[in-house]
């Protein structure tokens, strides 16, 4: 079996990664897999028939590993692989693809990691649409000529990652090429940033609903005390157009929504804008999306992805990783 753990400094976006990969990957071996639920789920109020595999019993340890002592059956601990940018590169973490947890990984394993890249997923997407499918539907939103932009703010706003005014005006130009009538309804956790970067959109979902949900609040570094994760999650799920952070809570409800016309991310997503040509999730590009960086230019994943293909052949870094 192969066992994952949900921590509570973990944002849904980033516990469905560590859900949903370890699935996938127990599935392409044969092994079973289970998760350890030492902490609350947090899409447990809107998809109550999520599949958390077999019964995991025992098993301690902090978050983010190592563990102190492995679940009952289980015999060995992997933690995902990670390489570190050069200076030049931002000197982050970087994602890259691991071979081994894919292609050798052994049973009886306890996994740990972020797992954020298109390759574990990009096959499995259609059962992954049901096994994330919510309990509701939110349609209010889904017209032709509303466009959903997903605003992260709070915390987030003192790292590297978030996503400057400049961002969502150049994505929503980019949208009114598309209907000139367009209008922009504004998710988040975060209203009063979000109506000073954006104060052309109409902040609707949890942001202006007065029901609380204990799942939210200060759990942990993502903070969304805005009401129920579920509406503005469904919100998303049913868009057809829409704008979003460089955050996973936006990626899964985009990444599963059959419904969308058109998606804009930024470019570089976690380093939109320090990059000067890499993605330090390495395989984070998704084809049919958008994407507009620093200057505003808006350019297809298919051409990111070729781009990008481009730079890691001309990198150093890239070529040192291939050995």
């Amino acid at each position: 079996m192969i066992v994952s753990e949900i921590y509570s400094g973990s944002g849904l976006g980033n516990q469905l990664w560590n859900l949903i990969v370890p699935r996938i990957v127990a599935e392409k071996h044969g092994y079973k897999w289970g998760v350890k639920k030492s902490n609350p789920f947090k899409a447990s109020k809107f998809m109550t028939n999520f599949d958390f595999g077999e019964e995991v019993v025992g098993g301690a340890g902090p978050e983010g590993g190592p563990p102190t002592e492995l679940p009952q059956g289980i015999e060995h601990y992997y933690k995902e692989r990670y390489d570190r940018y050069p200076p030049e590169m931002g000197g982050e973490d970087a994602m890259v693809f691991d071979n081994y947890l894919w292609n050798e990984l052994k049973d009886n394993t306890k996994v740990e990691g972020c797992f954020q890249k298109i390759g574990y997923i990009k096959d499995r997407r259609d059962d992954i649409i049901q096994w994330l499918k919510p309990d509701f539907e939110i349609t209010e939103f889904s017209a032709d000529d509303i466009c959903v932009i997903q605003f992260r703010g709070g915390d987030y706003l003192t790292g590297n990652s978030w996503c400057p005014p400049e961002y969502y005006y150049n994505a929503a130009r980019a949208m009114q090429q598309i209907n000139p009538n367009m209008r922009f309804a504004v998710i988040t956790d975060d209203p009063y940033h979000a109506q000073q970067f954006i104060p052309w959109g109409t902040i609707v979902g949890s942001a202006v609903m007065e029901e609380k949900d204990e799942l939210q609040g200060s759990i942990g570094w993502y903070k969304y005390p805005g009401g129920p994760i579920g509406v503005d999650y469904s919100i998303l799920n049913n868009a057809k157009y829409a704008i979003i952070s460089a955050s996973t809570f936006s990626f899964w409800p985009c990444w599963t929504n059959t419904k969308f016309n058109t998606i804009i991310a930024p470019k570089y997503w976690m380093d939109f804008k320090t990059s000067t040509g890499w993605w330090r999730g390495d395989d984070n590009i998704v084809d049919e999306w958008n994407y507009v960086d620093m200057q505003g230019n808006c350019m297809s994943g298919v051409d990111c992805r070729k781009e990008y293909e481009e730079y890691r052949e001309n990198n150093n870094f890239y070529q040192t990783l291939k050995d």
